[in-house]
């Protein structure tokens, strides 16, 4: 399995699920080097800002754990 497609993948399950600090790293370490994988995170969070937008909801989703 190719590295971006790991990536992406984490990143989409971040939605729904707490990534474990692994899960966080492994993408913190791969974000810096990879601009098709910032851009992919840029969009589902676009996504899921208007998503939350027209639904009315103001759900909260796991997020990066803060440093």
């Amino acid at each position: 399995m190719g590295k971006c497609k790991d990536i992406t993948r984490l990143l989409s399950d971040a939605l729904d699920r707490r990534l474990t600090a692994g899960e966080w790293l492994a993408i913190g370490v791969h974000l810096p080097t990879c601009s098709g994988c910032r851009n992919f995170r840029k969009q589902i969070a676009q996504l899921r800002d208007a998503s939350r937008e027209i639904s009315g909801t103001d759900r909260e989703t796991p997020e990066e754990p803060r440093s």
